[in-house]
């Protein structure tokens, strides 16, 4: 950490806090779409920090849809044979 915080210019107190809000705001955003009653609000509801979660939520929502999708095209369907 201390090499990351050196790169930003900034503390390595604020790189701790940093990972500590992006872990925070990854396991929310698998929660919301797994088991949305973990959730927690943050902020004001409807407010920008809420905005901008909703946003990120969405978005690994549908990096996480396309990924299903590219992977059920790459199973090959089960050959049926002529005699049934």
């Amino acid at each position: 950490m201390a090499d990351i915080a050196a790169d930003l210019g900034v503390t390595d107190s604020r790189i701790s806090q940093m990972r500590a809000e992006a872990l925070s705001l990854l396991r929310d955003a698998l929660n919301h779409a797994l088991e949305p009653a973990l959730v927690t609000e943050v902020g004001k509801p409807g407010g920008c920090a809420n905005r901008r979660r909703e946003a990120y939520f969405a978005a690994v929502a549908a990096r996480h849809a396309d990924g299903l999708r590219r992977t059920q095209r790459s199973v090959a369907p089960p050959r049926v044979d002529a005699a049934g």
